[in-house]
């Protein structure tokens, strides 16, 4: 990490980082403006400005260690964000229902793009990193469009947000199985149940220190602190502490983070930690989609064999969320606009893209082929959700 930050003359090269960063905050706000006005999701326009700004088209930006550094904040960020906006007791109600949403919404795109990847002639290594990235729900897309349409209290709302929360940690669970498989070379049982058993056991603990622990430590603190910004530095350090200690249980840091930014929605000080994270998030996170473009090599955009592996795994991508819904059929809610609802793959899909690279299980054109699966499932997502709301309506 040091070298890579080092300038010919031995020392960091902050000039050259302070002006990429310069032109990535500006670029993505432009881009995100843009996007609003016309009513398409900012982080897709933000992805596109990044490949815009990147080495594949006009090179102002090349990928260096100190920019992804910063995109990792941004990706812990935004998943503390995610749990911050999540009202446990409403999710509860419609836990059954979200649950099964879930649970098929992960089974039946992944099964089918492992066998999709495997009948199309990749590995079976990249055909498991290939179903596992169709696994999860982008929870941003969906719970930002339900917001715009102030629909985020409907009965669909909460099964979908809730579905998309249990899939990213089911997908989070499955990234870190399956890493664990390609890197070892084999499937071993043991190592899989004993991978499940930690991530659970961490879970379940961090879950219950945020319960009952965090909640009544921050309402002492908030008694007592005088400097106004105690609580949300506090709540900062707990999201990156809960992401180290993630870590440090050989899980992705994003859960840490999730659960971290779940506890922190129970405490008195929870629209002021919002407001903070919201803040910080402004900055960091758009650093994390402008990244992805930079780091997209996009000609292989235009590769016949791409384009035709893309195709095939957004049917499946779409397909298997729309299938999904056939878990709420107990709930009296619209089972095609739960389908919808849950299209969009994003964060999390990314993240298994970037892995299956730093890996070696990816090469550059499977890594665009889930770049152009999560772009189209993002696209098609909100003008479908504005459509299917309306005519509910």
């Amino acid at each position: 990490m040091n070298s890579a930050l080092l300038a010919t003359g031995g020392a960091i090269d902050f000039g050259s980082i302070f002006t990429d960063l310069a032109i990535i905050l500006i670029v993505a706000k432009i881009a995100a403006e843009l996007c609003e006005r016309i009513r398409v999701p900012a982080v897709l326009g933000e992805i596109l400005a990044g490949i815009v700004i990147g080495p594949s088209m006009l090179g102002f930006i090349d990928p260096s260690d100190a920019i992804r550094m910063l995109a990792e904040v941004g990706l812990i960020i935004l998943l503390a964000g995610v749990g911050l906006e999540m009202d446990l007791t409403e999710l509860r109600k419609v836990g059954r229902a979200s649950m099964l949403v879930a649970i098929i919404g992960v089974v039946v795109p992944m099964s089918s793009g492992v066998l999709a990847g495997t009948v199309l002639g990749e590995s079976f290594n990249a055909s498991l990193f290939l179903g596992a990235a169709l696994a999860a729900t982008s929870v941003g897309v969906t719970a930002r469009v339900f917001a715009d349409l102030r629909a985020l209290s409907s009965t669909e709302a909460r099964i979908v947000l809730g579905a998309a929360i249990t899939d990213d940690v089911l997908g989070l669970i499955i990234l870190t199985v399956v890493t664990r498989i390609v890197q070892q070379g084999s499937v071993d049982l043991a190592d899989v149940a004993s991978t499940i058993g930690i991530a659970v056991g961490f879970i379940a603990i961090a879950g219950a220190v945020g319960i009952f622990v965090i909640p009544r430590l921050f309402a002492f603190i908030g008694e007592r602190a005088v400097s106004p910004a105690t609580i949300g530095v506090l709540a900062a350090g707990l999201t990156f502490g809960f992401s180290a200690a993630a870590s440090g249980a050989q899980l992705a840091p994003i859960i840490g983070a999730f659960i971290a930014g779940t506890a922190l929605s129970r405490t008195p000080q929870h629209d002021q930690i919002s407001r903070d994270f919201k803040s910080l998030g402004a900055i960091f996170i758009p650093i994390l989609f402008l990244q992805i473009g930079i780091d997209t090599d996009v000609t292989k955009f235009f590769s016949q064999h791409v384009l035709f592996i893309a195709a095939i795994l957004s049917v499946i991508a779409v397909i298997g969320k729309m299938v999904a819904a056939v878990g709420a059929r107990s709930a009296n809610a619209d089972k095609l606009l739960i389908g919808i609802g849950m299209v969009p793959r994003g964060e999390v899909g990314l993240i298994f893209a970037s892995i299956g690279v730093a890996i070696g299980v990816f090469d550059d054109e499977l890594y665009a082929v889930v770049l152009l699966v999560v772009l189209f499932t993002t696209v098609i997502t909100p003008p479908l959700l504005r459509w299917r709301i309306r005519h509910s309506e």
